[in-house]
């Protein structure tokens, strides 16, 4: 028997018990969805699916384009994940929205967890490239697979210490006072333009881990992950121009703090770009590198086409932006 059904923002213990024996990312859980909630005001939901033994669940926001909709996934590393092998799931997933009248869908993939049964192939594309630490291993092992000029970076890691900022009052003070301007200058996307209303939410969490760093007691920079039991993420760098030489640092404090936590592993993200200068700052930390794919996926080719054609962009070009008529 085939189950389907959509868990509201607020019902947050059945988005919980929906979550519960699958291995997910902070991207999924409630709290993340919510968080993202305020920013953008989309109407979001986590929808699941069941078939026997198998459960899949997948967040999901719906964004309007005139009188029609189509659908994302809130900020972050989700995609769908589930409790088992289903290749029937594609079907019936796009048979499911195609009866919710969506347009289209980009529902990016968690590198980590996400289970290529649940796939169509056809549709699916790489954007990017994360990194990856394996925090089960030992902190020798860590520290060896470090970039020879990390580990000289790190050499005096005893005297790095002393400039850790780890009073949570104090650091998220400094990261709400300078988050906006920090991204604003950085001429960052505007996905990344959250109002405060998100930002407080997100650091009011007991599953979030700030740490600051500075000189003399005051503050210059800080770095935010999330986790869950079964991964962490890297969500946050943001620094004063005089604080940026803490970047690399406060990420190998957080590594040793969810290590200690028992997180099993750490996604640092990757670049705007594959290869860029972030991209590198991540890779010089000995991390497995894994593609970050999308699935882009038509459910209405004939709005599809229309929308398109009304914003003068190319219905068959799949390869860039998706959706096209969305391209900034």
């Amino acid at each position: 028997m085939i189950k389907e059904d959509c868990i509201a923002l607020d019902d947050p213990a059945a988005w919980r018990a929906a979550l519960q024996g699958i291995k997910h990312a902070f991207a999924h859980t409630w709290e993340n969805c919510y968080a993202m909630h305020l920013t953008t005001g989309y109407h979001t939901y986590l929808y699941r699916f069941e078939m026997e033994n198998v459960r899949i669940v997948c967040p999901v926001a719906e964004r309007p384009i005139g009188q029609y909709i189509d659908i994302v996934n809130p900020y972050g590393f989700s995609g769908f994940v589930g409790t088992g092998d289903c290749a029937e799931f594609p079907v019936y997933w796009q048979r499911f929205m195609r009866r919710q009248g969506y347009v289209c869908g980009y529902i990016g993939l968690n590198p980590v967890f996400a289970n290529e049964t649940y796939l169509d192939p056809a549709q699916r594309y790489q954007s990017n490239a994360v990194h990856l630490i394996d925090l089960t291993r030992s902190l020798e092992e860590l520290y060896h697979n470090l970039a020879k000029s990390r580990r000289a970076q790190l050499r005096n890691w005893e005297q790095f210490k002393e400039n850790i900022v780890l009073e949570k009052s104090v650091v998220t003070t400094f990261f709400l006072d300078h988050y906006l301007d920090f991204f604003h200058d950085k001429n960052a996307s505007s996905v990344y333009h959250f109002s405060d209303a998100t930002l407080s939410f997100l650091t009011s969490l007991e599953n979030l881990l700030i740490i600051g760093a500075g000189n003399a007691g005051t503050v210059e920079a800080v770095s935010v992950f999330v986790y869950t039991p079964h991964g962490g993420d890297y969500l946050f760098n943001i620094s004063l121009p005089t604080g940026r030489q803490h970047a690399a640092p406060l990420l190998w404090y957080g590594i040793h703090e969810l290590k200690s936590r028992g997180v099993p592993l750490l996604n640092l993200g990757g670049g705007v770009r594959e290869e860029d200068g972030i991209a590198h700052f991540k890779e010089r930390f000995g991390g497995e590198k894994l593609p970050l794919r999308a699935l882009k996926q038509i459910y209405q080719p004939e709005l599809y086409e229309q929308l398109c054609r009304q914003h003068n962009v190319d219905p068959t070009e799949m390869d860039g932006y998706f959706p096209a008529y969305r391209r900034p």
